[in-house]
């Protein structure tokens, strides 16, 4: 027997030095295109995306809710459809996988967390994990990191404070 075919996958270290190249943008690219054209080939690409909310009768942003969490997967597993096949980019997996670990070593250290309790040490120490889970996230993969993928906004850049106007709206 050949014993490569039995060797178990090297594990994926979250912690290593992440840079996404150029390749691994390109294949996720194609990965997209081709999805993109089995969608609209299906009836289900982004014009008949825009055409159902358009035509709903319900609240934009609902109705986009309901195509993409409701429609498209019930097509995916009515056999219709594939399964997306690379749902997030290089970047927004390398996010996702690092920020996973580093809150899996938070409830590591953590033993005292109660998953069925909603007390307030537990709500804290679950914001703490999310916390901690983002900051590791910025760390480890600086200027790449999916911010859009995390819990809570990074800090704004010095100089970048936005000022809100109140707005007058005539009822």
């Amino acid at each position: 027997m050949n014993e490569e075919q039995h060797q178990q996958p090297e594990p994926h270290d979250p912690w290593a030095p992440v840079t996404v190249s150029a390749d691994a943008v390109a294949e996720h690219q194609q990965l997209h295109e081709a999805y993109e054209q089995t969608l609209t080939a299906a009836g289900y690409g982004t014009d008949q995306r825009a055409r159902y909310i358009a035509e709903s009768g319900e609240d934009p942003e609902y109705a986009a809710c309901v195509w993409d969490e409701e429609i498209v997967p019930a097509a995916q597993a009515a056999g219709v459809l594939p399964e997306n096949p690379a749902p997030f980019d290089p970047a927004e997996r390398a996010t996702l996988d690092a920020r996973d670990a580093a809150i899996s070593q938070f409830w590591e250290a953590h033993p005292e967390y109660d998953v069925f309790s909603n007390s307030a040490e537990n709500q804290e120490l679950f914001r703490q994990a999310m916390a901690h889970g983002d900051d590791k996230a910025r760390e480890v993969l600086g200027d790449q990191v999916a911010e859009h993928l995390l819990s809570s906004p990074s800090a704004p850049a010095e100089g970048a404070e936005h000022a809100v106007d109140d707005i007058d709206i005539d009822i």
